[in-house]
C-alpha cells in the first residue's frame, strides 16, 4: 500500500525529528544550567576568597613590611586563600601561577572589556578546552590588595565532569529514544495497517467488481470516515449488481424475443416463398393465382403487425419505461378515443363495444400513449376471442380499468403463461385470427411501467376479464 508506506514513513520521520529535538534541547539545557550554576558558584567563591585574602593581609599589616618580605607574605597568603588553579598578577606581571595552564592577562582584559565588565567585578569566560579538560576562568583585574600596587587574579574551575554528564545523558537518551521509537514504530505499524486495511479491501473490491464479480462486498470495520466510505461502496456495489441483473434480464428477454420472432417468422415466410415460387414456375388458374396472392398479402400484413409490436415491446424492455411521460389523464377522454380506434376491428366481426364510462373528472397519472396501446391490445384480443355478433365490455372505477369479453375463454392451466411473448393457447386459431402472441406481453410491460398489476380471470366457453389494477399511490381519483 503506497499510502500506508507514505503515512508510516512521514509519521516515523516526524517522531524521529521530535525525539532528536527533545534530546538536543535536554542536553543543551542541562549543560546551560550546569555552566550557569558553576559560574554563580565560582563568582561567589572568587569574591569570598578575595575578601578573605584582603582581610588576611590587613591583619598581618603587610604595608609596614619591606617590599621583598611583603611579596613573600602576599604570595603565601594568596596560595593559602586561593589554593591551586589560580594565577596572581601585579601591574600586568605574573607573580604566582598555581595552575598547570598559562594565561595571558592582556587577552583576559580584552575579553573583559568586550563583555563590558569593570575591573573591580569578576569576569567569567566561557568554557574553553585545555587538552582534554573544559575550564571556566574567573578573572578580576583590580583585587584591591595593598595600597601601592595593583593586583589582579584569575581562578580556574574544571567543568569537564559536567560535559561528561551531558555526554552520558545524550547516550542514554539516544538508547532510550531508540528503544521507544522501535516500540512505538511497531505499534504505529500495526495501528496504521489496521486503519488503512479497509482502503486496500476497497481497492480489491473495486477490482472484483471491474472483473464482473458484482456480488463482492467489503466488511465494515468501524464507524469512522473510512467506515462511511465502505458503507457507500457496498451501497454502490448493490446498485451496480441490481442494475447488471436488470440488464441481464432485459438481455435474456430480448434473446428470447428474437428467438421467438425467428420461429414465428419462419413458417409464414416459408409459405410465402413457396406461393411466390409457385406463381413464377407454374401456370395456375385465375382462382388459384388469386388464392396464392391473397395468402401472400395476408401473411405480409401479419408480419408487418408482428414487427410493429416487436419494436414497441423491445423499446419498453430496453428503457424500462424511462421515456414514459406521466401526466394526469381523464379516463373518459381515454375511453372516447378508444371507441374510434377500435371501430374498424369491431365492424369486421360485427361486435358491439359497451363502454361504462366513468364519472366525470375521474383521472389517473399515466402515459397516455402507452395506455391507449394497452386498451387497444386488450380490445383486439377480446375481438379475436369473441364469436361474430358478440359483445365486449370496457369499464373503469377508482381501482382500475377492465376489459371483458364473452368468448371462448382460456384454459385454467394456460392463464399463467398467456402474458409470455409469442405464447398462444391455440396457435393455429391465433394465426388465423391474425395474432402473434405479443399483445398481452406488451400489456404486462405497460402495467409494470405504471406500477400496476394485470389480472386475468377466465373460464372456457364463458369469456375472459382482464383487469388493469393501479397501485396504491396511483389510484384513480376525481378532479384530475
Amino acid at each position: 500500500m503506497k499510502l500506508f508506506r507514505k503515512l508510516y514513513l512521514q509519521v516515523f520521520l516526524g517522531m524521529f525529528i521530535l525525539a532528536v529535538c527533545l534530546l538536543s534541547f535536554s542536553a543543551w539545557e542541562v549543560k546551560r544550567q550546569g555552566i550557569l550554576e558553576a559560574r554563580e558558584y565560582g563568582t561567589g567563591q572568587a569574591e569570598r576568597n578575595a575578601l578573605r585574602f584582603q582581610e588576611k593581609n590587613a591583619e598581618e599589616k603587610i604595608n609596614v613590611l619591606g617590599d621583598h618580605l611583603r611579596d613573600i607574605v602576599i604570595l603565601n597568603n594568596f596560595q593559602e586563600c586561593f589554593g591551586s588553579n589560580s594565577v596572581l598578577w601585579r601591574d600586568g606581571e605574573e607573580l604566582r601561577n598555581l595552575s598547570p595552564y598559562i594565561l595571558d592577562q592582556e587577552l583576559l582584559d580584552e575579553m573583559r572589556r568586550n563583555a563590558r565588565v569593570s575591573e573591580t567585578e569578576v569576569f567569567v569566560s566561557g568554557p574553553f578546552a585545555a587538552g582534554e579538560r573544559r575550564l571556566l576562568v574567573f578573572y578580576k583585574a583590580r583585587a584591591g590588595f595593598g595600597e601601592e600596587n595593583t593586583y589582579g587574579f584569575a581562578i580556574f574551575q574544571d567543568v569537564t565532569e559536567l560535559y561528561g554528564r551531558v555526554r552520558k545523558l545524550v547516550l542514554w537518551g539516544m538508547a532510550f529514544a531508540g528503544i521507544l521509537l522501535f516500540v512505538i514504530s511497531l505499534l504505529l505499524y500495526k495501528k496504521l495497517y489496521g486503519l488503512l486495511r479497509p482502503l486496500e479491501e476497497l481497492k480489491s473490491g473495486a477490482a472484483d467488481i471491474a472483473a464482473g464479480e458484482y456480488e463482492s462486498r467489503i466488511l465494515v470495520r468501524g464507524r469512522d470516515e473510512i467506515g462511511d466510505v465502505t458503507k457507500s461502496f457496498n451501497q454502490m456495489a448493490e446498485q451496480v449488481e441490481r442494475h447488471m441483473e436488470e440488464l441481464r434480464k432485459v438481455n435474456e428477454k430480448q434473446k428470447q424475443l428474437l428467438g421467438s420472432l425467428a420461429h414465428e417468422m419462419k413458417t409464414p415466410l416459408t409459405a410465402m416463398i413457396g406461393n411466390a415460387d409457385l406463381l413464377l414456375t407454374v401456370r395456375l388458374k385465375e382462382e388459384q393465382r388469386e388464392q396464392s396472392l391473397t395468402y401472400i398479402l395476408e401473411e405480409s400484413k401479419r408480419l408487418a403487425r408482428l414487427s410493429e409490436k416487436m419494436l414497441e415491446l423491445t423499446g419498453l424492455y430496453e428503457n424500462g419505461g424511462a421515456g414514459a411521460i406521466m401526466k394526469c389523464v381523464e379516463i373518459g377522454r381515454l375511453f372516447g378515443r378508444l371507441e374510434g380506434f377500435a371501430a374498424f376491428r369491431l365492424k369486421e366481426k360485427r361486435l358491439s363495444l359497451e363502454m361504462k364510462k366513468p364519472e366525470a373528472g375521474l383521472s389517473a397519472l399515466m402515459d397516455e400513449d402507452l395506455m391507449e396501446s394497452l386498451l387497444l391490445n386488450l380490445v383486439d384480443n377480446a375481438c379475436k376471442a369473441s364469436e361474430t355478433g358478440g359483445r365486449i365490455l370496457v369499464s373503469a372505477d377508482s381501482q382500475g380499468i377492465y376489459v371483458e369479453d364473452f368468448g371462448r375463454g382460456i384454459p385454467k392451466a394456460e392463464i399463467g403463461r398467456v402474458t409470455e411473448a409469442f405464447y398462444m393457447v391455440d396457435r393455429a386459431r391465433g394465426r388465423s385470427a391474425g395474432g402473434s402472441g405479443l399483445g398481452l406481453a406488451l400489456c404486462r410491460q405497460i402495467a409494470d411501467i405504471h406500477g400496476a398489476k394485470l389480472l386475468i380471470e377466465s373460464r372456457e366457453q364463458e369469456g375472459t376479464k382482464v383487469s388493469f389494477v393501479w397501485g396504491e399511490k396511483d389510484r384513480l381519483h376525481e378532479g384530475g
